[in-house]
Parts: C-alpha cells; sequence; structure tokens
C-alpha cells in the first residue's frame, strides 16, 4: 500500500471548509508564539475499507492515517504497535487486515470518526479531535450534522456520555477494535488541529456555541473554582488543603463526579479558575470571554500549548504558573499503571503567597 503523507493529497482533491491560518499567542518567553494551523476538508472515500486501529485504505490500495487521525508518532515516524497489523512501514506499507466482517452501501450517511485506543476517554481528544468533525459536516454542506450516522473507531464511553446528554438524536455505529468494515461511500472529516495541539481558529467558538443549546448563558459568571484531581495517577496539588484555607470564597471542582452537563454549567459560571494541566481543562470551552484562567504546570511542560491556545481562541485570560515538583517514585522500577509517560511522574506543590500574586 501507499502510504498517503501528504496533505495535498486531500487539498487538491476535496474543497477545504478552513484554510491555514497564522497567528502569534505569546505565553511564555522560551517558547515560540507564532503558529499556523492545518487546512480542514471532508474527504470521500468509495469502495474503501477501515479498521479500528484506526486506518482508513481507498480501494487504490492507499493507506490514509495523516490528516484525518495521527497514526504515527511524528518524532519516530513508527506506526501505533498495539496492533499487530504490520510488516513494513514507510513510503511503501504492508499490513494484513483481517476479513472484511461488515459491509455498507449507503450514499453520504456514514461518517467516519477515527480515535486510537488510548485516547479514547481523554475529554480532549474527544472534543478537539473527534467531536470537532461534526462542524466539518456542518459547514461543507450547510446542513444539519445529527442528520448523519457516525462510525466511531474504538469504544469511548466519554464520548457515549456526550452523545446521550447533548446529541441524544444522533446514530453512532461503534467499530470493534480488531475488525474492518467495507464501505461503498464513506465520508471522513479531517482533524481540526495538529498533532501539538494548533486549533483552527473557528474550532473553538463554534464548540462553545453547544452551552447556549442547553440554557447555560444565562446568568452571569459569578464562581472561583479550583479543579482538583484526586482520583487522578499524577499532577495532583498536594498542598490543596493549605491552598482552600487561602482562598478564601472560592469552591473545589472533580470532574469525574460530575455529568457533562454539570460540567458545562459550571466553567460556564466561572470567572476565575485554578487547574493543574490535564484533559478536563477542555472545559474552558464553556468558559465566557474574559475568564481568569490560571494553569499550573512544570518547567518540562511548558512546550503543551494546548490551553493557552484554547483560551486565545475563546478570549480567556490565560496564565501559565509553573510550580514546584513533587517527583512519584517508581514502583519495583517501573512506571505505576496509568501513567504513559516519564514527564507525568510528578504532582505539583503550590507557593500559596506567590499564586496569589498572580489571583491579583
Amino acid at each position: 500500500m501507499k502510504n498517503i503523507d501528504s496533505i495535498k493529497y486531500f487539498t487538491e482533491k476535496w474543497e477545504t471548509v478552513d484554510n491555514s491560518y497564522n497567528y502569534s499567542v505569546p505565553y511564555h518567553k522560551d517558547i515560540k508564539t507564532n503558529f499556523e494551523s492545518l487546512p480542514t476538508f471532508v474527504a470521500e472515500f468509495y469502495d474503501c475499507k477501515v479498521h479500528g486501529c484506526p486506518l482508513l485504505v481507498t480501494y487504490q490500495q492507499k493507506l490514509i492515517t495523516n490528516y484525518i487521525w495521527p497514526l504515527t508518532d511524528q518524532r519516530k515516524n513508527k506506526p501505533d504497535k498495539t496492533h499487530k497489523l504490520w510488516k513494513q512501514w514507510g513510503d511503501e506499507v504492508k499490513a494484513e487486515l483481517p476479513p472484511v466482517s461488515q459491509h455498507f452501501h449507503e450514499k453520504y450517511h456514514y461518517v467516519w470518526l477515527p480515535v486510537d485506543e488510548e485516547s479514547a476517554n481523554n475529554p480532549w481528544h474527544i472534543w478537539i479531535d473527534v467531536i470537532s468533525k461534526f462542524r466539518l459536516m456542518e459547514k461543507r454542506w450547510s446542513t444539519d450534522f445529527t442528520k448523519y450516522c457516525y462510525v466511531l473507531a474504538n469504544e469511548s464511553k466519554y464520548f457515549k456520555r456526550v452523545i446521550e446528554e447533548l446529541f441524544p438524536e444522533i446514530k453512532v455505529l461503534v467499530m470493534p477494535k480488531n475488525e474492518t468494515w467495507q464501505f461503498k461511500h464513506l465520508l471522513v472529516p479531517s482533524a481540526s488541529n495538529s498533532k501539538d495541539g494548533v486549533l483552527t481558529p473557528h474550532l473553538a467558538p463554534w464548540l462553545r456555541h453547544f452551552k447556549g443549546l442547553h440554557g447555560y448563558e444565562e446568568k452571569e459568571p459569578h464562581r472561583k473554582i479550583v479543579v482538583l484531581r484526586p482520583g487522578a495517577k499524577s499532577r495532583r496539588l498536594t498542598n490543596s488543603d493549605e491552598l482552600l484555607l487561602a482562598l478564601k470564597g472560592w469552591e473545589t471542582v472533580v470532574l469525574e463526579t460530575m455529568t457533562i452537563k454539570e460540567q458545562i454549567k459550571t466553567f460556564a459560571e466561572a470567572t476565575h479558575i485554578v487547574a493543574a494541566h490535564g484533559a478536563g481543562l477542555v472545559n474552558l470551552l464553556w468558559c465566557k470571554s474574559g475568564t481568569k484562567v490560571i494553569e499550573i504546570q512544570d518547567t518540562k511542560m511548558i512546550h503543551k500549548k494546548v490551553y493557552p491556545i484554547l483560551s486565545h481562541h475563546l478570549g480567556l485570560k490565560h496564565e501559565l504558573y509553573l510550580a514546584d515538583t513533587v517527583p512519584i517514585k517508581l514502583e519495583n522500577g517501573k512506571k505505576p499503571e496509568g501513567i504513559k509517560r516519564i514527564s507525568d511522574l510528578i504532582n505539583f506543590k503550590i507557593d500559596i503567597p506567590d499564586l496569589l500574586k498572580y489571583l491579583d
């Protein structure tokens, strides 16, 4: 199979929804501030096969991964090793797909939503990499995105919660992990961000309008919240009790105990937010312009610019707070279960007087 790894393959064949945009987000003196978003589009494929890996193979035996879903680690240029499909990787790819188990024949009906197993229950990836594709379906054909049947590669409990609470009218088919399905005609929206979190500028404001559909724009913001992560394996605040004593009038929020609608309501009503870097901060989507956001990171994480960029597109007042770190010990020389990166082996200790200066 030919490995398609050029954006021109898509933009020359299909009309773009968003052009590439250059913009500046100055958020730390040691990080570049100029970014360029990728163009977006909705591709159409006939007689194609998809696998839950996720990947798509055209009838011409071309492999489609990047710009739809980044299958490869761009630093190593290797495929996801959790699937034992690959016999050769490069410009030419050899893979052994299972036989086709289901065939689908309707045109302009099925939309593919690829998401890998690791990201399937990550709120950031679900909103920014998956639900973002609803926007492209709406913009490309000026039609109601709820009329399509969406084919989700890999089961996602978080995506299921979002659909059940916010879009119960949408029909979703979930691909089993190791099956191959064939489609007579498949609509495939592109990613709306690059792998390092550079969003197309129109995405965040479009997603934010969902809170209006559910009545969460009626009240003026009036709450000051600290987001805690007691169930997380890392990036917890070790002195949160002391912090809360200093922040009189603030309230604590534990996102994993809340419904999707409760999370939307909470962030829509917030004037100030203090939180450690994590996927739950995608709820900044629901904040009103002008909300002050203090994102807690450490010096090894300042390259993670997703929330400065998201805040920029939403008109939020975002600042990084670089906290002291408390290392998490290895267990018998191994990372604790649930931690994938060495850089995540930390918790945070807040210098409370210093943080109060940020809030002032």
